[in-house]
C-alpha cells in the first residue's frame, strides 16, 4: 500500500508539474469593460476627450467596428462570462420563464463563467468592479473580488457604529475609478509574487461613465470649455475625425444619422426634472433652442462625462504598465470594450441630488441626457436598452504583441460579446463543462492574423422589448410596440433606409429567424427547470411595474388626431379607425373612406373637423402606417390587409379614398392596383408625381430599386404615369389644389389626373377645384371645402 500511495504521490507530482508547465505558455488576460460608454468617445473611435492609453492600445494592438453588445449591462456581462446569449442562461427576459437581472435569472448549473473554465488550463482569476451577475465572484471562480459598488463614485465617511455619517460626508482621497486601479494592480502584485508561474485573468469592470456623474475637480476643469460649441457641432467632429481615419467602411456609413428629436430617456421620471430643475432637458432638441441656462447645465454636464472617462484610461494606463512592469506585457491579451450604448436615461437616485452643490460631486446626480448621448453614439442612432446600432455598438480594442503583427489596424467581420469567451477558451485550450450546450459564440482569433471576411453569420438580440437579429449585411430591428424595420448595413450602418416594405421576403426570413432562436432559448433556458416549474404558468416580467410604466412613459407617441377613434395592428403595422356612432345605410356595407398618409403625426388638428363631418353623416375613416412608401407598390399588400380587415368588421368593399399631400401617391397606388375596390377618389393638394415629391432620390430605396432605375422607370412606377389606369375606370374624384403650390406644383399633380380623365372620355367624372393665390399651406378652405365633404360622404354611401 506504501508503494501504491507513494506512487498517486508521484503521478499527481508530475499532473501538476506538468499543468503549470503548459500555464506558462498560455497568455495572460486583461479583460477591460466600460459601463455605458459611447462609440465615439474615445480619441481612437473618434472623439475629442483625452484617452492616450487606450489609444496606444489600439495603435499597438486591432480596432473592431462591428462589434456588438446587448445593449445594457447585465446581459453583456453574463454572455461575455460564458458564451451564451443572456437569455439563454436565463439573464434576460424570457416569456414565462424565471429570468431577468439581479436574482430574478439563476444561471443553469452548466452555465459555468470563464474563470471556472479558466481554472482547468491552470489560470488564476481576479475581479475588480461592477459584478451585476447572478451568485458572487468567488463562488463562479474568482480567487478575489472587490470593488462592486455602484450608485456613486465617491465614499462616505463612517461613525463610530461603522455605518456612513449623516449628514453625509465623503473621503476626499477615494475615488472609485482610481481605487479599481488600485485594486487590480493589487492582484497582479500579489500574484506575481505568490504565481509567477501561473497565467492570470484580471477582469476590470468599471461603473464609468455611467451615471451619476461623478468626476475629480481638475478633471472637469480639464474640460469645461470643451462643449461649450454645443452637441450638433461636437458629433459633427467626431464624426469627421472618423472619416480621417477610416474608422468605418466609407460604404457602409455616408453620413451620422438623422437626429430623432422625439426620443427622449428610455424610461421617464417626470420627478427627476423637478429635482434637476430649470437646465435639464429630456429630448435632443437643436442646440440654438436651448436657453443659455440649459447650454451651461448640458456644457458641464458632459464635461463630466468626458471627465469620467479621461480618468478611466489613466487608471488603465496604471493597469497596463503594472502588466509591463512584470515582464509579461507581451504575452498578455488587453481586451477593452463597453457594455452598451451610451445612455439617454435621466433619473435622480442613490444619494440624491443637491442643486447647490458642484456638478460632478458626491451629492449630485446627473446623467448624460438623448442630447449628448446621441453624440456619444456617433454616428449611429438611438441609445442604451434599444437594439438599433447605437444601443448596441461598443468600440473593441484587443492587444497581443505576441500574435498581432498588423499593428493598428480595423477589423470589420461582425462580432459580439457571446465571442469573447469562445475566443478566450480557443486560444486557451480550456472547453465549457461536457453537459453544456453548444454556445452561439464563435472564436475570432484568426481575425488577429488577417483582415478577411468571415462567413455570414446570425447575432441576435431581445433586451426591454426591443428586438432585432443580424444575417450577414441584413439586420431586422423592432423597438417595442413597434413594426419590423429592415436595414442593409453594408451600406446603412445609421439605418436611414428602411426596406421592409420593398424586401418584405428578407423581412420575414429574418422575423422567422428571430421566432425560431426565441424559441430555442426558451427550450435552452427550461431544460434544467423541474417539472414543477415547466408545467406551470410562471409569473416572470420584463421589469417592475415602476420601469414598466416608466418606459410606457417615454416610448414616442403617436400624435395623430382620431376623433372617436381607436388603434390597432394589421400585418404588424399600425392602423387607425374613426368610427360614428350609428353607421349610415349603404348597399356594401358599413360606408368608409381609406385616408392616407396615416403616419405618426397624420391625420392632424387641421383635419379633424373634415374628418368629424365624416363621422356625423355615418361614415367612418380608417388609415394604416406604410412608412414613408411614397407610392410604392410594395405598399399594396399592407393596404390590402387593411381592407380585408375592415370588410370582415362589416365596411365596405367599396371604401372612398383621400389623399392629402403625400397621401395622394398612397391613394392612387391603392386604385391604380384595386381599381374595383375604389367607390371615389378625394384629394387636398395630392402628390401623385413621386419626381416632383419627393423626388427619385429618397423614393428610390422603397421602390426597391437605385434612383437611376426608378427615373428609368417611370411609365412602370410612377403613379402619374398610370393614372389612365384610374380614369378608365371611370372612378369618381374631387381634387382641390392650390395654383401658387411649389411643393406640389399643381401642372405635375392634379392637373395630370385631370388630363388623364379628360383623354380617357370621363371628363365629367372629376372635379379639380384649383384655388388662386395659395400654396402648399393650412389654408382653412383646404380642409372645410364642402363641397369636398359631401362628395366623399355621398360616394362612400354610393348614393
Amino acid at each position: 500500500m506504501a508503494v501504491l500511495a507513494t506512487a498517486f504521490l508521484f503521478l499527481g507530482f508530475l499532473s501538476s508539474t506538468h499543468l503549470r508547465a503548459e500555464s506558462t505558455n498560455r497568455p495572460n488576460i486583461v479583460l477591460i469593460l466600460a459601463d455605458d460608454l459611447g462609440f465615439s468617445d474615445l480619441g481612437c473611435y473618434g472623439g475629442e476627450i483625452q484617452t492616450p492609453n487606450l489609444d496606444a492600445l489600439a495603435e499597438n494592438g486591432l480596432r473592431f467596428t462591428q462589434f456588438y453588445n446587448t445593449g445594457r449591462c447585465w446581459p453583456t456581462r453574463g454572455s461575455m462570462m460564458t458564451g451564451y446569449y443572456a437569455q439563454q442562461i436565463r439573464r434576460d427576459f424570457l416569456p414565462g420563464v424565471p429570468s431577468g437581472g439581479g436574482n430574478r435569472g439563476l444561471r443553469p448549473d452548466w452555465a459555468v463563467l470563464l474563470p471556472e473554465m479558466l481554472a482547468q488550463v491552470g489560470y488564476r482569476s481576479y475581479h475588480t468592479g461592477k459584478w451585476h451577475i447572478d451568485d458572487t465572484p468567488t463562488n463562479c471562480g474568482f480567487e478575489k473580488t472587490s470593488l462592486n459598488q455602484t450608485g456613486r463614485y465617491f465614499k462616505p465617511k463612517n461613525g463610530p457604529n461603522g455605518k456612513p455619517i449623516r449628514p453625509l460626508q465623503f473621503d476626499d482621497e477615494f475615488y472609485l475609478t482610481s481605487a479599481m486601479a488600485d485594486d487590480a494592480i493589487q492582484n497582479l502584485k500579489e500574484h506575481a509574487e505568490q504565481h509567477p508561474d501561473q497565467p492570470f485573468f484580471q477582469y476590470l469592470a468599471f461603473t464609468a461613465p455611467h451615471f451619476p456623474l461623478h468626476a475629480l475637480p481638475e478633471d472637469i476643469a480639464l474640460y469645461a470649455e470643451t462643449y461649450k460649441s454645443g452637441w450638433e457641432a461636437i458629433r459633427r467632429q467626431r464624426w469627421q475625425r472618423m472619416q480621417a481615419m477610416g474608422l468605418l467602411d466609407p460604404e457602409s456609413a455616408e453620413r451620422v444619422s438623422a437626429v430623432e428629436r422625439d426620443l427622449g430617456p428610455p424610461y421617464h421620471f417626470p420627478e427627476a426634472f423637478e429635482i434637476l430643475g430649470e437646465g435639464e432637458t429630456n429630448r435632443p432638441v437643436a442646440w440654438n433652442q436651448l436657453t443659455d441656462k440649459q447650454k451651461q447645465f448640458q456644457t458641464t454636464k458632459m464635461a463630466i462625462h468626458a471627465a469620467m472617462i479621461h480618468r478611466m484610461d489613466i487608471a488603465i494606463g496604471r493597469v497596463l504598465d503594472q502588466v509591463r512592469a512584470m515582464d509579461r506585457w507581451d504575452d498578455t491579451i488587453v481586451m477593452f470594450l463597453s457594455d452598451n450604448g451610451a445612455s439617454a436615461e435621466i433619473m435622480v437616485r442613490g444619494d440624491g441630488h443637491d442643486p447647490a452643490e458642484p456638478p460632478g460631486s458626491a451629492l449630485t446626480y446627473l446623467c448624460l441626457g438623448p442630447g449628448w448621448s446621441t453624440t456619444a453614439n456617433t454616428p449611429f442612432r438611438r441609445h442604451k436598452t434599444w437594439t438599433h446600432e447605437g444601443g448596441i455598438a461598443t468600440p473593441f480594442i484587443i492587444s497581443w504583441p505576441n500574435r498581432i503583427k498588423e499593428l493598428g489596424q480595423f477589423r470589420r467581420n461582425p462580432q459580439h460579446v457571446i465571442d469573447v469567451a469562445a475566443t478566450l477558451l480557443d486560444l486557451t485550450g480550456a472547453t465549457h463543462p461536457e453537459d453544456a450546450p453548444p454556445p452561439p459564440g464563435e472564436s475570432f482569433l484568426a481575425d488577429l492574423d488577417d483582415a478577411s471576411s468571415a462567413d455570414e453569420r446570425t447575432l441576435w438580440w431581445y433586451h426591454d422589448g426591443h428586438r432585432a437579429i443580424r444575417r450577414g449585411r441584413w439586420k431586422a430591428v423592432s423597438p417595442i410596440g413597434e413594426p419590423w424595420e429592415l436595414y442593409d448595413l453594408s451600406v446603412d450602418r445609421i439605418e436611414s433606409v428602411d426596406l421592409a416594405l420593398p424586401r418584405a421576403d428578407k423581412l420575414a426570413e429574418l422575423v422567422a429567424a428571430w421566432e425560431k432562436q426565441l424559441d430555442e432559448s426558451i427550450e435552452l433556458a427550461t431544460g434544467d427547470l423541474g417539472e414543477d416549474v415547466r408545467g406551470k404558468q410562471v409569473r416572470s416580467t420584463r421589469q417592475s411595474d415602476m420601469m414598466s410604466k416608466a418606459q410606457q412613459d417615454g416610448r414616442i407617441k403617436r400624435s395623430q388626431v382620431l376623433p372617436n377613434g381607436e388603434t390597432f395592428v394589421v400585418a404588424g403595422r399600425h392602423a387607425f379607425l374613426m368610427k360614428p356612432d350609428s353607421a349610415a345605410d349603404a348597399k356594401l356595407g358599413k360606408p368608409w373612406i381609406f385616408y392616407a398618409p396615416a403616419l405618426s403625426r397624420y391625420p392632424d388638428t387641421h383635419e379633424s373637423w373634415m374628418h368629424q363631418q365624416f363621422l356625423d353623416a355615418g361614415v367612418a375613416v380608417a388609415g394604416i402606417d406604410v412608412g414613408e412608401a411614397y407610392g410604392s407598390p410594395h405598399s399594396q399588400p399592407f393596404f390590402d390587409a387593411l381592407y380585408d380587415e375592415m370588410v370582415s368588421r362589416g365596411y365596405s368593399t367599396k371604401p372612398a379614398l383621400l389623399g392629402r399631400s403625400r397621401g395622394g401617391l398612397y391613394v392612387s397606388r391603392f386604385a391604380i392596383e384595386r381599381p374595383e375596390r375604389v367607390a371615389a377618389i378625394g384629394g387636398i393638394y395630392p402628390v401623385l408625381d413621386y419626381t416632383s415629391y419627393p423626388g427619385v432620390e429618397r423614393a428610390a430605396a422603397v421602390y426597391g430599386v437605385s434612383a437611376d432605375d426608378l427615373q428609368r422607370r417611370q411609365d412602370e412606377l410612377n403613379p402619374v404615369k398610370k393614372l389612365k389606369v384610374i380614369a378608365e375606370a371611370g372612378i369618381p374624384a374631387y381634387v382641390i389644389h392650390g395654383t401658387d403650390d411649389r411643393v406640389v406644383p399643381i401642372d405635375r399633380n392634379s392637373a395630370e389626373l385631370e388630363s388623364a380623365y379628360q383623354s380617357a372620355g370621363s371628363a365629367d367624372a372629376i372635379t379639380l377645384e384649383r384655388v388662386d393665390g395659395q400654396g402648399h399651406n393650412f389654408w382653412e378652405g383646404f380642409f372645410r371645402s364642402q363641397k369636398l365633404i359631401d362628395f366623399l360622404i355621398t360616394e362612400a354611401k354610393g348614393d
